[in-house]
């Protein structure tokens, strides 16, 4: 069964998915899919997490398990049956144990031998490029430049085929 989160995301059995993207993206995606509902989902995080309070609650077979170390994330990875894993990054866990990385990598790689996979980040660092290394698909979502839109805005000049705005009402 796959599970189009937000086009182009569509997380499909025995894959492992890098998203790399604003944290709305990711909440917003998990909590406008009906069909997560009905599946047995396994959310991991570190210390703390950006996304886990703006999930509905609705979700009915959602797990929740933190690891505070590198190694505690890799036993909850050997010990998940769930049919989705989203797996929250967290650089500072793999501060100090960057060796760790590759193995975590590897085990995720491993997990989605039997669920689909996504490992979530809003940004990149050393530690997410080594896990990503096993994955077989990244995806990322950016924001556009801040004042883009403004700039564009005014070098528009008014004209016969230029749009023009209404100054007020």
């Amino acid at each position: 069964m796959e599970l189009e989160l937000r086009s182009p995301v569509v997380l499909a059995p025995e894959t492992f998915t890098v998203l790399i993207a604003p944290g709305g993206v990711l909440a917003s995606s998990l909590n406008d899919h009906p069909g997560l509902r009905r599946i047995e989902a396994l959310y991991v995080c570190g210390n703390r997490s950006r996304i886990l309070d703006d999930l509905d609650r609705r979700f009915t077979s959602l797990d929740v398990r933190r690891g505070f170390t590198a190694h505690q994330l890799l036993s909850i990875l050997k010990e998940a049956y769930q049919t989705l894993i989203v797996f929250e990054h967290e650089p500072g866990i793999f501060e100090g144990a960057s060796e760790m990385a590759e193995y975590a990598g590897r085990a995720l790689k491993e997990a989605s031998a039997g669920s689909a996979v996504l490992l979530y980040s809003p940004g990149t660092d050393p530690s997410l490029a080594e896990m990503a290394k096993f994955a077989d698909r990244v995806i990322v979502f950016t924001d556009p430049p801040k004042g883009a839109s403004k700039r564009a805005a005014k070098s528009i000049r008014p004209g016969p085929k230029a749009q023009r705005t209404l100054e007020g009402f």
